[in-house]
């Protein structure tokens, strides 16, 4: 497990780090900085994207970099399927997506905050990366499932389940899925384009809420 941390502002990081040691003594971490951001960006600027495949995620400041050099890096990580990480002091709003690949935008100290520590201590323990701990913290589960089970909610209430007609309707996310197929096999999350009726829709929900009460 290895995480690319791409940041032109070495001192943005001393200034705004809540755990600057752990951050630079992690061997989960490759903080490219000085003359390897230089070396890094040179060969993203030709379009050379090797130099990130031995990277199992992605985070860079945003502003660094010039839009034909995010470009190639979002166009890499959709063909890849890696976790990217835009952060920055003009980012306002943090904002997941879990689509084409799982993508955060994050303000450059809420990045560099607690939950950095929390996020890199489960890549470690986990050897996966789940960028809502980065967005949550110690929440990211209760959060996740909160938004669930209000979708469900709302089509449930306003009688149009009609939106959720496919497994991929219902929005569960990857790190969500398995916990609830350890609980039911009744719904086919193996095929995101699998029909699902009123009673599944109903199941799953009853699954979100006993897993929401778990979590707290």
């Amino acid at each position: 497990m290895k995480i690319a941390l791409i940041e032109d502002r070495k001192s943005r990081m001393e200034r705004y780090a809540a755990d600057l040691d752990f951050l630079q003594s992690s061997k989960t971490v490759s903080i490219i900085t000085g003359a390897d951001f230089d070396t890094l960006t040179l060969a993203l600027s030709k379009g050379t994207t090797d130099v990130l495949k031995e990277y199992d995620c992605i985070a860079l400041h945003r502003s660094a970099l010039s839009i034909e050099i995010i470009d190639t890096i979002k166009g890499y990580c959709k063909l890849k399927k890696k976790p990217l990480i835009f952060f920055s002091g003009g980012i306002s709003s943090n904002v997941f997506k879990d689509t084409d690949y799982p993508f955060l935008q994050i303000n450059a100290k809420d990045f560099y905050s607690s939950n950095l520590t929390l996020f890199l201590e489960n890549c470690e323990q986990s050897k996966a990366v789940n960028l809502l701990i980065l967005q949550f913290g110690k929440r990211w589960k209760l959060s996740l499932l909160l938004d669930i089970r209000n979708h469900i909610a709302v089509a449930q209430n306003t009688k149009s389940e009609i939106l959720i007609k496919r497994v991929k309707d219902l929005k569960v996310n990857s790190l969500i899925k398995s916990e609830i197929t350890a609980k039911t096999k009744d719904v086919p999350f193996d095929n995101d384009f699998a029909s699902i009726n009123a009673e599944q829709i109903r199941k799953v929900k009853e699954i979100i809420d006993q897993l929401i009460y778990e979590t707290i």
